[in-house]
């Protein structure tokens, strides 16, 4: 199979640790191709796949909104439509309540998803995931919101994107192991973890597959 992992640093594997160098000894059949970039948001994965960057696939794994979360209030767009759930965008200095993070960068993330799903009959969908609960600055409700805005976009486009939780793989992990002394990025142990997360993923859908491909 050819997979394409699309994300920021964690993805790129800098700093810290990276997972794809674990996941390919676990994969040695498949074609891992690391399109992670160190400080990308959901509008900067979007224009990087306007631009053209990925070629065709099997599978796309789409794992970014960390930075968006930790950017804050001020960075998030304006909305593109206005909805019966969110108000028309604030003016210059105007507060906005972190848990509208997920609403506004949803349209970006929406056409994320199509674009991958031109280029890969099947997407997974990786919301982020932090040990910490970063309540200062509004981070944690930020955190969530993005990853509720992820769940519902790749429901809404079932079964040719999937959802895919790594908070449960870090359940056996002590709070903050797996992660560097910033929080946020992968450390050897974390890296080990996403990767045997992501290695029983694939092994997983490449079993579904095949046993709903239709036989004579």
């Amino acid at each position: 199979m050819r997979i394409a992992f699309l994300g920021d640093s964690l993805t790129e594997g800098r700093p810290g640790e990276s997972f794809l160098a674990r996941l390919r000894p676990r994969l040695p059949h498949d074609e891992l191709r690391n399109h992670g970039r160190a400080g990308d948001t959901v509008p900067g994965l979007l224009a990087r796949l306007e631009a053209g960057e990925l070629a065709s696939a099997d599978l796309t794994v789409v794992w970014i909104g960390t930075n968006d979360a930790f950017l804050g209030e001020w960075y998030l767009p304006p909305l593109l439509e206005a909805d019966d759930d969110a108000a028309a965008p604030p003016g210059p200095g105007a507060s906005l309540p972190p848990d509208a993070a997920g609403g506004r960068l949803r349209p970006l993330y929406e056409r994320i998803l199509d674009l991958t799903l031109t280029r890969a009959p099947l997407t997974v969908c990786v919301p982020p995931v932090l040990p910490d609960p970063f309540a200062e600055g509004g981070i944690a409700a930020r955190v969530s919101s993005i990853g509720a805005m992820v769940a519902a976009a790749a429901a809404a486009r079932a079964p040719r994107a999937r959802l895919f939780e790594l908070a449960p793989a870090f359940g056996a992990v002590q709070a903050g192991a797996g992660f560097t002394i910033d929080g946020v990025h992968l450390n050897a142990r974390g890296a080990d973890v996403v990767a045997a997360a992501f290695g029983e993923l694939i092994v997983a859908l490449r079993t579904d597959a095949h046993a709903t491909t239709p036989r004579d």
